[in-house]
């Protein structure tokens, strides 16, 4: 079933979103949903009754009669979505902030080119790779958790640095050069040594490391 509640700025008070969801789920006893604060259609929380507020990803499935609606995922376990996969959303993590100080700094020199282009390559890998170290220099903060299909995307973003750093004109090589060596200081402080992959050739040093704490 689906709910519209307005409530006027003038009687709302310090209530939000997600303590009326929590509320109602208390009252009714049954799981709540409600949008979350991301740009992503699909990306709602679930107030349960016990006091949790849960990620999950919602899909609209068309029928003949109508739009319907499913909870596809959640990130705990929610008793009354029991079809519904546990796992940590890729999508949450892609848009979670944190910050690439770093990269921001080398790349307002770099125009940003096509997604293509060299230049737009290294604007995106660059910050993939930021992302990652700043992860985990804060212990996976914002949210403490991470996915290692992502942790192997980002260390093929760093794969892709190594590719682009000659590409690069002259005068940007040796700055661009230099601050993925920051950033790999910070990876290799943050990581530990173990081979975590064996494809019948030497691979570079940074997928034979690992994180001190993992997060999946």
């Amino acid at each position: 079933m689906e709910l519209d509640i307005t409530v006027e700025d003038a009687t709302a008070g310090t209530l939000t979103e997600e303590r009326l969801a929590l509320g109602l789920a208390a009252r009714v006893r049954s799981s709540v949903l409600h949008p979350s604060e991301l740009d992503l259609p699909s990306a709602y929380w679930v107030a349960v009754p016990d006091g949790r507020s849960v990620r999950c990803r919602l899909e609209a499935v068309d029928t003949d009669d109508d739009t319907a609606y499913r909870v596809d995922a959640v990130e705990e376990e929610v008793p009354d979505l029991p079809r519904a996969r546990v796992e940590i959303l890729p999508e949450i993590l892609d848009r979670e902030p944190v910050s690439t100080p770093v990269s921001d700094a080398f790349l307002a020199t770099l125009p940003t080119g096509t997604a293509a282009s060299v230049e737009g390559r290294v604007h995106h890998a660059l910050r993939v790779w930021e992302r990652l170290t700043r992860r985990l220099q804060s212990d996976w903060a914002p949210s403490g958790r991470y996915r290692e299909d992502l942790f192997h995307r980002d260390l093929e973003a760093r794969d892709e640095l190594e590719l682009l750093i000659p590409e690069v004109d002259e005068a940007r090589a040796d700055a661009l050069r230099d601050v993925v060596t920051r950033l790999d200081r910070t990876f290799s402080d943050c990581t530990d040594t173990k081979t975590t992959r064996d494809n019948g050739k030497a691979p570079s040093w940074w997928w034979n490391r690992v994180p001190l704490r993992m997060p999946w």
